[in-house]
């Protein structure tokens, strides 16, 4: 009597490429096993998806099926990394009573001793399987460390494999660089430029619109304008750069809420402040063609908050400027506080550069060390190379920190001295300026204040917020 099973069939895209196990093949071979072994397949489930992790949408099915199946008392696999590469899924299924499982490739013992060699099978796939993800990362590390691209390049460059590193598409990389472009001196927004870059013809490699959330994405992206990041870090790439640096800065600008250069009618206010009441951000609309409202921008729905003219909301400012108002005396004495501060930094500087030349002194002397025990056979060559990559990366990074120490200044005294004689009159200037004058001021001094009904609620930059709490409690000198 034919004993009832499942077949089940998976491949991923690299194995399929690279070892034939296709979907017809392992399908075949099943049918032809479950002839020759009195085994008849009530059901076959097939899919290409990784067994790296749980979650597979057909392997679940199966599960469910034999829950519901008492008369199915086996599955039928190719192989048993075919059924699962994790430890979760391959436990599911073999603690599931009554149901056996049937290799075609691959002898197993019946019973406990063919369920233990079935576990060993399915803890060293998994081994395999992070093994080839661990080293999948490092040589795509190692490639983008070296300045290449490890994966299908991005809008607006294709893959050049000749040379390993990406080139700039014709068709495309002129569109990406004209969103970026539009998106810096045009007042229009992500949603606008969504239908703009449509118009122009901005695809994906498969030939896609691009929605918003990929379009925002690619404005974010620095390979743009020639860096890699990876890993949270940045690296220089040795592509050629779609855009320059200032651009990319720009819009990121715009992206924080800022708005264009080169708006037609401008909203002077708008990204200084988000809504009390939902946190989203306020905007600005122009109203019969000349009147400026500011209002909540309603992403998250419906909101209490109310619209309020430019007019009022500018005087709303005027007490949070005059929070950081100081007197002669107090910009005397900031500035000697500066001055002693910039003294001090300096000599910790000094320090901290030569305490850094001397760990690089160490760092030659150990390398010229090994390399000697090298020559003498001491040292064989891959480990050589493995301590060489290693005190390179030290030194790389040693000179990053001598670097930043170098040029990491505070401010100039006279640039210090001309910010806080601004303090000292800025109620005055804010109050005869424009408003786009007045947003300039108030862009140095906040950010993201919070706006709810008609009170508004400052938050002071860096280092005005010291400057306000000082000014307020009278204990502002240390900080």
């Amino acid at each position: 009597m034919e004993r009832k099973v499942v077949a089940y069939v998976r491949v991923s895209t690299t194995e399929q490429a690279e070892h034939g196990y296709s979907i017809e093949t392992q399908r075949q071979l099943l049918i032809d096993y479950a002839r020759g072994h009195d085994l008849q397949i009530v059901r076959t489930f097939e899919e290409a998806h990784s067994a790296h992790k749980p979650g597979r949408p057909q392997f679940q099915a199966m599960l469910a099926f034999l829950r519901k199946r008492k008369d199915v008392s086996g599955v039928l696999v190719y192989k048993l990394d075919r059924l699962s590469r994790n430890m979760s899924d391959y436990s599911t299924l073999e603690e599931m009573e009554g149901i056996e499982i049937i290799s075609v490739t691959e002898a197993l013992p019946s019973g406990a001793s063919g369920r233990f060699v079935a576990s060993i099978h399915a803890a060293v796939s998994r081994l395999y399987s992070d093994q080839l993800g661990e080293r999948v990362r490092h040589a795509a590390r190692t490639k983008v460390k070296k300045g290449g691209w490890p994966g299908p390049a991005p809008t607006g460059y294709i893959n050049d494999v000749e040379n390993k590193t990406l080139r700039p598409d014709p068709n495309m990389g002129p569109i990406v660089k004209l969103v970026f472009e539009t998106y810096a001196r045009e007042d229009i927004s992500l949603s606008r430029l969504v239908k703009r870059a449509k118009a122009l013809g901005l695809r994906t490699r498969k030939g896609s619109v691009l929605p918003k959330g990929s379009l925002h994405h690619l404005l974010r992206n620095p390979i743009y304008y020639g860096m890699i990041r990876w890993e949270g870090n940045l690296y220089r790439g040795n592509h050629e750069p779609l855009i320059s640096k200032a651009l990319f800065d720009a819009v990121q600008e715009r992206l924080k809420g800022g708005s264009s250069p080169m708006t037609k009618r401008s909203f002077p206010y708008r990204g200084l402040m988000k809504c009390g009441y939902c946190g989203c951000k306020i905007t600005a609309s122009l109203i019969k063609g000349k009147y400026v409202y500011y209002h909540c921008t309603h992403g998250k729905g419906p909101c209490s908050q109310g619209f309020l003219r430019e007019e009022d909301l500018g005087e709303l400012f005027i007490p949070i400027v005059e929070k950081v108002i100081l007197s002669r005396d107090m910009v005397r004495q900031l500035l000697q506080g500066v001055q002693e501060e910039g003294k001090r930094r300096k000599r910790e500087a000094s320090q901290r550069i030569r305490a850094l030349n001397r760990q690089r002194t160490e760092l030659h002397e150990m390398r010229d060390r090994a390399y000697e025990d090298k020559l003498t056979g001491k040292i064989g060559e891959k480990r050589w190379l493995e301590m060489e990559q290693r005190w390179t990366d030290q030194e790389e990074s040693l000179m990053n920190q001598i670097s930043a120490l170098s040029t990491k200044e505070g401010p100039a005294d006279d640039e210090a001295e001309a910010t806080f004689k601004l303090l000292q009159r800025a109620p005055e200037l804010y109050k005869r300026q424009s408003h786009a004058e007045r947003a300039r001021l108030l862009k140095v001094l906040l950010s993201n204040s919070i706006l709810m009904g008609d009170k508004l609620e400052p938050v002071y930059k860096k280092p005005f917020d010291l400057v306000a709490e000082g000014v307020y409690s009278g204990n502002w000198l240390p900080g």
